[in-house]
């Protein structure tokens, strides 16, 4: 009988060294999601912590490491899409091969992701890189896979030619950055992108498909622009939105 996520969550608290080993690794994976479920249920996140790190001692399994810029919420969701993504991942293509193409962009303009985990969307957000004549892109998650089938569907070959660049520490790589860190975030605080002004040179910021952008990310960014959204929905496709200051970017820029 399968078992819903709140018993998967209560039997990955409670389960034997012996069970737990004999599981396929997909099962440990889905444990490991119910697990930190629990936390967004309630649970604390020290005792999370402690039994995560209990359960890979007897294990040789993929696991998550927060960076240290996500505060305890964002780094549970973190812990519960990466095993859940891991409890049902399809089998592991070959690299990408193939000649590389010489990007050359247009725009001295970098995007950096903050802990966007769906690939089908950093695929989505290369093309546009490509469309737009960008320059890089930058993440800080590092089980990212740029082989990745649905990534490279939704990039359709942009991969092999945008620069793509890893940074274990987002939070360190931004603050010794001398050009303007610009967060696509709607917040209380944030400017139109009507009326916003673009500098020519900069680092955009993309936040999680859950949360927006962490909060110590947010407070490195020099500014904040909002996309104004008419129905009801409050919030678009993190790669939608980029598409909006995108194109905002390039129009200025074609008009100063």
């Amino acid at each position: 009988m399968k078992l819903s996520i709140s018993k998967m969550g209560k039997s990955a608290r409670i389960i034997g060294k012996r069970k737990f080993c004999g599981l396929s690794s997909r099962k440990q994976h889905q444990l490991l999601s119910s697990l930190a479920n629990e936390v967004l249920s309630g649970w604390k996140y020290n005792d999370f912590l402690l039994r995560y790190e209990e359960l890979h001692s007897w294990i040789n399994l993929d696991r998550y490491s927060p960076p240290p810029w996500l505060n305890e919420h964002e780094s549970i969701m973190e812990y519960f899409i990466f095993h859940k993504f891991r409890g049902g991942m399809l089998e592991q293509n070959e690299k990408v091969s193939g000649k590389t193409i010489s990007w050359e962009p247009v725009y001295n303009v970098n995007i950096v992701l903050d802990q966007i985990r769906s690939p089908f969307n950093v695929g989505s957000i290369l093309r546009i890189i490509d469309n737009f004549g960008f320059n890089s892109l930058t993440h800080g998650t590092s089980w990212l896979r740029i082989d990745h089938p649905q990534l490279c569907k939704a990039a359709r070959g942009c991969e092999k030619w945008i620069p793509v660049n890893y940074e274990e520490n987002l939070i360190s790589y931004l603050e010794k950055s001398e050009v303007p860190v610009i967060g696509i975030e709607n917040d209380d605080d944030s400017v139109s992108i009507d009326n916003w002004h673009p500098p020519e040179n900069c680092f955009i910021v993309l936040g999680n498909e859950s949360y927006g952008i962490s909060s110590e990310i947010r407070n490195l960014c020099m500014e904040k622009v909002k996309i104004p959204m008419f129905g009801f929905k409050g919030s678009m496709n993190v790669h939608h939105a980029l598409v909006c200051a995108a194109r905002k970017i390039v129009e200025y820029h074609r008009k100063v």
